[in-house]
């Protein structure tokens, strides 16, 4: 007889060991065990001796803390090229990608067979880009990024970040983005950052709605804000230091010469103060009319009264000498019309909130939801702040006694969800485009099928946080995808 009995199942062996690991072991319990499974006494103490090594084995002391798990990989054809796209997607070179398949999975390639493979990967890519048809129900961002010399422009949905179209083009005039805006789904509103080729396409095109972005005009002059800031407080440690210069000096020509320094510096630091407080209030003057709502009748901005408002800031900032105020001047006056694009669209997507609320329920939640935009957008001072927070609890206060508490929350929910899109500008389609940047500029060459891969691979990934997180862009624009979208591209199903 053998150990090895195929009849002696695992549980019984087990029996079997710890009767004859037992320190009180009998002396008649070798006999029953040999009468009980037809055992020879060499196979009992084999069984006890293996029985007794794996204990000894399996309780030897470890290292502390948790341990990485052991894991072997088996490394075949389709887990290269699952790691050729994993690399390719974040821009890692082909060259670069023979070295690092070399080092992570011992797998030695040549660049040909790299770039065979992510060729065929962007051919399916562009495949399933033209087959999928997703449910357009949102409005859409543009933008252009250029790459060796070319232009790119890049469509945007401003809900999912569904990318539905990135292209790459031989010139980027109004013709040109005209055809590939034809081309991208249809849309209410489309939002971009004043371009001329996007202008011209766009009116082309025939978009009926074209708006344009706020923070190309904000960011600049909020910039500028922030230096005139800078140099007015440099200025003041000069008047400061020459004060101290001042408490040191004894002699009556050292006084009468800091003290003239000293004036010079003070009118100097006026001067730069005065000009911060200016430029400060015309600023803020273009910031009020970033605002959707209007606290004071809780409705959207005057339309008109903003665009003058924006024109009449252009004009006086036309006066002031230097080349970025010139800028901003110009952009206040050219693009103030279309600033204010998204409020016909908005203001539809408000109308079944308003017919299942009431006008004044709704205006008192729309201030509400204003001054909880402006505390997270920026901070403000103590006297705005005692001001919001008195208008933030007289419109809560209000919203409760039209609504009730069984529909205040409901309402919120509807309302914040649209006022919470993006309406005022094309930042997500520029979001995508720092993303795909450093893909273009790592390569020394680029063409259309990197765009149709990187477009497939964006589509696809599932967001990790954020107000999306759980659900990738595909899912979100309504396309049934499988488990892993990469076998869509002919890749195997990993293991």
């Amino acid at each position: 007889m053998t150990s090895r009995r195929d009849d002696i199942s695992a549980v019984e062996r087990v029996q079997i060991a710890m009767e004859m690991l037992s320190p009180n072991r009998s002396a008649d319990v070798l006999a029953c065990l040999r009468e009980a499974f037809g055992l020879s006494r060499q196979t009992l103490y084999d069984i006890r001796n293996k029985s007794l090594e794996l204990l000894e084995q399996g309780l030897q002391p470890g290292p502390h803390g948790p341990q990485p798990q052991r894991k072997t990989v088996e490394v075949d054809k389709n887990r290269l090229q699952r790691g050729v796209l994993c690399l390719a997607e974040h821009g890692v070179s082909q060259r670069d990608t023979t070295n690092c398949l070399q080092e992570l999975l011992d797998t030695k390639v040549s660049a040909s067979w790299v770039n065979g493979e992510l060729g065929k990967l962007e051919q399916q890519a562009a495949q399933i880009n033209a087959r999928l048809s997703p449910a357009i129900n949102e409005s859409l961002s543009a933008d252009e990024v250029f790459s060796n010399g070319q232009p790119n422009l890049i469509v945007v949905g401003n809900d999912s970040l569904y990318i539905y179209a990135l292209t790459r083009q031989e010139s980027c005039d109004g013709d040109t983005w005209a055809c590939v805006l034809l081309d991208a789904p249809e849309t209410i509103q489309l939002a971009s950052d004043a371009g001329k080729g996007l202008l011209a396409g766009s009116k082309e095109a025939g978009l009926p709605i074209h708006q344009l972005d706020w923070d190309h005009l904000l960011r600049p002059m909020f910039g500028q804000m922030y230096r005139l800031e800078r140099a007015a407080y440099a200025a003041l440690e000069k008047v400061e230091e020459r004060v101290a210069f001042f408490d040191k000096s004894h002699t009556t020509y050292r006084l009468t010469q800091h003290f003239t320094k000293w004036e010079n510096l003070v009118v100097q630091a006026d001067v730069k103060i005065a000009q911060v407080d200016a430029f400060q209030a015309l600023a803020q003057g273009v910031n009020d009319c970033f605002a959707l709502i209007d606290l004071d009748s809780g409705q959207l901005l005057d339309r008109a009264k903003s665009e003058s408002r924006l024109q009449e800031i252009g004009q006086a900032m036309a006066k002031w000498s230097g080349r970025i105020y010139k800028k901003i001047a110009t952009n206040l006056q050219n693009w103030s019309p279309q600033l204010f694009a998204y409020q016909d669209p908005l203001q539809q997507d408000l109308e079944p909130i308003y017919a299942q609320y009431g006008a004044e329920a709704v205006s008192a939640l729309c201030r509400l939801w204003q001054c909880e935009a402006d505390e997270k957008r920026h901070p403000l001072s103590y006297p705005e702040q005692h001001v919001r927070q008195q208008i933030w609890a007289q419109s809560l206060d209000e919203a409760w006694t039209l609504l009730g508490e069984s529909q205040l929350w409901s309402a919120w929910e509807a309302l914040s969800t649209i006022l919470s899109r993006s309406w005022r500008g094309s930042m997500l389609s520029e979001c995508m485009n720092s993303l795909l940047r450093p893909s273009l500029d790592q390569r020394k060459h680029t063409d259309q099928g990197c765009l149709d891969l990187f477009r497939f691979l964006r589509n696809m990934r599932i967001f990790k946080r954020g107000k999306r997180a759980g659900h990738s862009p595909a899912q979100l624009v309504g396309l049934e995808l499988p488990d892993d979208p990469l076998t869509l591209l002919g890749l195997a199903s990993k293991l």
